[in-house]
């Protein structure tokens, strides 16, 4: 019954990135979805799940999508910022700000400093895992204090992250 489980949440997730990938609910690319997720399904199965799914793996893909859509959010208000930037000819403050972090997993902890770093404005430019620091070039800075340049540039990622690989 596991076995069922796995393969029907797989054909779903598959199924699911079709289509989001192409933008369509016609029939027949729904049809075409299903039939290379089963596929997909039958032929890599074994290397994608090494051991029976969970709700406890539901909540974590559920906390995937939340963290896709706040990352959306975020590039939206980070572009939007950039443009006025760009175009108010606003004067900037870039800096290199210490920020902490306290997230545990590597997964965890490279998702959320790609994450700032594929937000336009930011880049993280070195982790010291020693001392639990991201360092970031902040193309306009507001705070040097490293807790509050966590609170802005950071922690709502480190927060999702903790949830999906903690």
């Amino acid at each position: 019954m596991k076995r069922l489980l796995n393969k029907l949440v797989l054909i779903l997730t598959l199924l699911s990135f079709a289509v989001l990938s192409t933008g369509s609910l016609r029939f027949y690319t729904l049809l075409l979805g299903v039939i290379i997720s089963v596929i997909m399904t039958l032929l890599f199965e074994n290397a994608l799940i090494k051991r029976s799914l969970s709700i406890r793996d539901a909540l974590r893909l559920l906390h995937l999508v939340k963290y896709l859509l706040y990352f959306i959010y975020v590039e939206i208000k980070a572009h939007v910022e950039l443009s006025k930037i760009i175009l108010l000819g606003k004067h900037v403050k870039p800096a290199i700000v210490a920020v902490p972090y306290s997230i545990e997993s590597d997964y965890g902890l490279a998702m959320v400093a790609l994450s700032v770093t594929n937000t336009p404005g930011t880049i993280v430019v070195h982790v010291d895992k020693k001392s639990r620091t991201m360092f970031i070039h902040w193309i306009n800075a507001t705070t040097f204090d490293s807790y509050k340049a966590r609170e802005e540039i950071s922690r709502g990622f480190e927060e999702i992250a903790k949830r999906i690989f903690g």
